[in-house]
């Protein structure tokens, strides 16, 4: 009789959302899609800095001539899209990045309801993890087992196709397919009113959930605060292991401009407390941090840092022509400028950094930067200018990398200005990073990998039903013991 219930409240989900939901726009004779394909193809050739690294430029060729004769049928954007993904994929670069335009953004969001919950998903399997504000449907440590009976495990593998990595990287595809749960099961199911859940609780086992879907302004007004006015940066003190622990949740300028945070000051500040609690550790909690300046990760490893260092030893760009790019094509003005300027002149279509660049300089530590242990904390979410800190702190030996294999390839990496690709027909916009960053020091990572902690640790369901922070938990006990 429960699998009855269960079988009639999905069929009504299913009626209620064919009655309530749009789509994302009208359909495109294949003709147009076409277009668009070609017109990608011709921008990735001529733009990116490193297509070829996965698949060589014959192989992506012929999976682009194999796409676009595929192309047979009406689809619309969002359906173009999905179809891409398994092609950009090859390419292998979680910069590459392709979405749907604003204007049908605005209007999906304003229309379609999603799921009022985030999640995590560990290695046992997909958990609700924290509930918007006011609802309390599940009780702590609930594992999802399907959602409008699909189960969790089609979920996550059908999500998870909307995820470009570097590489053959999977941490960064658990990352993202929890950071953005609602919007990928979206686009990957369409909406309803209502949500039907099944769970498992560790103690009285699996129960059915409904949930109502709202809408995206109903997400942001309900959605819990993270504390008063939390700062993207900040600190604590662990008198127990003489440990002061820091949360850099981003390394984006314009974040922390947005808090009212200034770096300098906060490093600063945390080097005084450092000398003033007479901390025997660091800890820098890099997890989810991101950002595109590599000047914030300088600025932070100075801190630390016992010798002069640097982070890279190499930038190369292949878009030496920008000026010759399909008007389609959209290349920030500063980087055009800078092409004769700072780089030298292109040797088989790839122009290098000229090597008295800054950014190549070696940098001196500061003048009272903490000499003590140091620990980095990172996982699928530490990428870009983050990644690069965790890599320059383990590779000179100066910190213990703790958690999760980085979401950012170790070898080398895109980043810094994108230029903007429109697809005309469909009206998708994707984004092809125009820099290949060489990182500084040597690693031992596999070439299609991030760089891999000397202590993996990952949070548990145990942990998560309790509220608690396995990782950090773990981390803490290990100062603690070897103090």
């Amino acid at each position: 009789m429960w699998r009855v219930q269960v079988m009639l409240a999905v069929l009504m989900v299913a009626l209620d959302a064919a009655g309530q939901w749009a789509g994302f726009g009208a359909t495109l004779y294949p003709e147009k899609l076409r277009i668009d394909a070609g017109l990608l193809r011709d921008a990735i050739h001529r733009t990116h800095p490193d297509p070829y690294r996965y698949v060589t430029r014959g192989e992506l060729d012929a999976a682009f001539d194999a796409f676009i004769d595929s192309l047979q049928e009406p689809l619309t954007p969002d359906r173009f899209m999905s179809k891409l993904m398994p092609l950009l994929s090859r390419i292998g670069d979680s910069n590459l990045r392709i979405g749907l335009d604003s204007a049908m953004n605005e209007r999906v969001l304003g229309a379609a309801t999603q799921l009022p919950f985030t999640v995590r998903l560990l290695e046992e399997g997909l958990y609700i993890n924290e509930e918007l504000t006011g609802f309390r449907s599940f009780d702590p440590g609930a594992r999802i087992i399907s959602i409008n009976g699909i189960g969790a495990d089609r979920i996550v593998r059908d999500l998870g196709q909307w995820v470009l990595t570097d590489g053959a990287n999977e941490t960064f595809r658990t990352h993202a397919v929890e950071r953005e749960f609602g919007w990928l099961f979206l686009l990957t199911y369409g909406a309803a009113r209502t949500y039907v859940l099944e769970v498992e609780y560790p103690r009285s086992g699996r129960r059915e959930v409904v949930v109502r879907g709202l809408l995206w302004d109903e997400i942001v007004r309900s959605r819990k605060p993270d504390g008063a006015a939390l700062h993207p940066w900040r600190s604590a003190w662990d008198e127990e292991s003489g440990c002061l622990w820091v949360s850099l949740t981003t390394l984006a300028p314009e974040a922390l401009l947005k808090s009212g945070q200034k770096p300098r000051a906060f490093i600063d500040a945390m080097l005084k407390d450092a000398r003033a609690n007479k901390a025997r550790a660091v800890v820098l909690d890099l997890r989810g941090a991101d950002g595109p300046e590599l000047g914030m990760a300088e600025l932070v490893f100075a801190a630390i840092a016992r010798e002069p260092f640097r982070l890279l030893q190499g930038i190369t760009v292949r878009a030496t022509q920008p000026q010759a790019l399909p008007g389609a094509v959209e290349v920030p003005a500063d980087f055009v400028a800078s092409i004769d300027r700072s780089y030298l002149p292109a040797q088989n279509g790839i122009a290098a950094l000229r090597p008295d660049d800054p950014r190549l300089w070696l940098v001196a530590p500061a003048k009272r930067a903490f000499t003590g242990k140091v620990y980095v904390v990172c996982d699928g979410g530490t990428r870009d200018a983050a990644a690069v800190l965790g890599m320059v702190a383990h590779r000179t030996g100066r910190a213990r990398l703790v958690g999760e294999e980085m979401a950012t390839n170790a070898h080398s990496f895109t980043g810094g200005r994108s230029a903007v690709v429109t697809l005309h027909n469909s009206g998708l916009r994707v984004d092809v990073p125009l820099l290949r960053y060489i990182p500084d020091g040597s690693t031992e990572a596999p070439a299609d990998h991030g760089e891999r902690p000397r202590y993996p640790v990952a949070q548990q369901p145990s942990a998560l039903m309790n509220g608690r922070d396995a990782v950090r938990t773990a981390l803490i006990a290990l100062i603690r013991e070897t103090r």
